[in-house]
């Protein structure tokens, strides 16, 4: 068996100041592994099955890029560009997901720098039911960077700069999120014995119903697009962009723009808000990109046409009503100037259908993400936990907090350490436009309530978010804000600085 070390331990890692370093890997059963580190010599010895736990030392803050080297009879790798400062858990769902790519417009300015000293290990999203997992599968540190600050989470990056600024450490950050999970979904089995009323499966042939799913999928969109072509031609009616589309099926919208001649060939943008459910945007005839579900802005780059610019949507509703968000921007942004596209388009009923095939979220289910995404990390040293959920659990808030204060008590013991802090993020302020009844409101004020009773640990944190919402979005944009407040209460937590009261953070910092 050749020598090979988990993912988490290449090149440009950061490795946590303060604490004993564990370096995991496997070689052949019984053999001698030795690891070189900062002038230190370090050896263990494989397990029966070809496993190694090395400890390789305690070190302070480094921002020094070091290089190790782990070695065997016959097999040598060399690990550059360590750094050594604090790693920090980000996880959750979107929220905490979500990319500075999906923000860049808010904060054009940090989409160009570059901070060797803030670093991040994006998890790959791997659901496991039969038991935790020890390893990754292949993923990379990266530096942040212009090419690279697209794929951030956008709270942790924020996060991490502000710490990073203020004690000039390197901040590295495991992105841990997957959107649209259930606090269930990254608790263990031993957790969830609490919660009998959990049903806990162990899906059978996942990659068999992926497939299949696939092709039912392909064949829903050939079947659609045969019955649109069948379809007689209804007429176009003026509406208002963001009215809304009644009737599943397809709604085609239509509309048409007398160019000047000195926009002629400029490179363009045309921003659709977000839209409920799937569009497809074509410009004179040629399409030019599609986003398949409702949350995603919609942005499609194109070069602007001589003469006359038609734009044409194929927007596929998979209820009986959708539509364009109200209040979002629609506009084209050219190098010179904005075009205004909200208002008067004109738009028919091309043809109704049904709903595509369900598709099965493994992901969401009990103990998967867990297994596969968290428990791997189990020996790499961490600093703290960042989590932004609950949005999936609003539909039954009362066991929050009981779940979330297990799930917290049980990373700790995971982690080894009793008194890890973990700070969370409130819930932003969503109505979905309106259309939340009173019954729905009141259950994410109840899980907003139950996020607060978690606060009776000690080293726990809230950042306040509801002001930070958009009632159009569940998904709101400021992430500075989120990722900000974040750092403050990890700078009570996790740092032990004492700092003037702030109406924005709620904490715990006894032990």
């Amino acid at each position: 068996m050749s020598l090979k070390l988990s993912p988490l331990y290449s090149d440009n890692m950061v490795l946590q100041r303060d604490t004993d370093l564990i370096i995991h890997g496997t070689a052949s059963p019984g053999e001698a592994v030795n690891i070189n580190f900062i002038g230190g010599d370090f050896s263990a010895k494989t397990n029966s099955d070809g496993e190694f736990n090395c400890s390789v030392g305690n070190y302070p803050a480094n921002s020094q890029p070091q290089s190790m080297t782990i070695s065997t009879s016959n097999n040598e790798l060399v690990i550059r560009n360590i750094l050594i400062g604090d790693v920090w858990l980000c996880s959750g769902q979107s929220n905490m997901e979500m990319l500075l790519d999906r923000t860049c417009h808010n904060y054009p300015d940090e989409m160009v720098i570059t901070n060797p000293l803030i670093r991040q290990l994006k998890i790959p999203q791997v659901y496991n039911f039969s038991e935790p997992q020890k390893d990754l599968p292949p993923c990379n540190w990266e530096g942040f960077s212009p090419e690279t600050a697209w794929g951030f989470t956008a709270v942790g990056y924020f996060f991490a700069k502000k710490l990073q600024e203020r004690y000039n450490v390197p901040i590295g950050l495991l992105a841990c999120a997957v959107g649209g999970v259930p606090v269930v979904a990254f608790m263990s089995r031993g957790m969830l014995k609490e919660f009998p009323e959990v049903v806990i499966e162990n899906p059978e042939n996942t990659e068999e119903t992926l497939q299949l799913h696939e092709e039912q999928t392909q064949d829903y969109h050939e079947r659609l697009s045969k019955a649109e072509e069948s379809s007689p031609d209804t007429p176009y009616e003026e509406v208002q962009l963001c009215e809304p589309a009644i009737g599943m099926g397809v709604h085609r919208y239509r509309k048409v723009i007398d160019l000047p001649e000195e926009l002629w060939g400029q490179e363009a943008t045309i921003f659709l808000g977000t839209a409920v459910d799937m569009d497809e945007v074509f410009i004179n005839g040629e399409r030019i990109g599609a986003v398949y579900y409702r949350y995603p802005p919609r942005e499609y780059k194109f070069t602007l046409p001589k003469g006359k610019l038609t734009i044409e949507i194929r927007l596929l509703c998979f209820g009986e009503k959708g539509g364009f968000t109200v209040g979002k921007n629609y506009f084209i942004a050219t190098p010179t100037r904005f075009i205004d596209i909200d208002g008067t388009w004109e738009r028919r009923f091309a043809v109704s259908f049904e709903s595509p095939p369900s598709q099965p979220f493994f992901q969401y289910k009990p103990t998967g993400l867990y297994n596969g995404m968290v428990s791997p990390l189990s020996n790499y040293g961490i600093k703290g936990v960042i989590w932004y959920q609950g949005e999936t659990d609003t539909g039954i808030p009362e066991p929050y907090s009981d779940k979330l204060c297990t799930l917290i008590k049980g990373w700790r013991e995971l982690f080894k350490k009793p008194n890890l802090p973990f700070l969370m993020t409130q819930l932003t302020y969503y109505d979905d436009v309106g259309g939340f009844d009173e019954e729905t409101l009141a259950r994410w004020e109840k899980l907003r309530e139950r996020q607060k009773r978690c606060l009776d640990l000690p080293n726990t944190g809230l950042a306040a978010a509801y002001d930070l919402g958009e009632h159009n979005d569940i998904h709101p944009q400021n992430k500075r804000d989120v990722g900000e407040r974040l750092a403050r209460l990890a700078m009570r937590t996790a740092y032990g600085e004492t700092l003037p009261p702030n109406v924005f953070e709620m904490y715990n910092v006894s032990n």
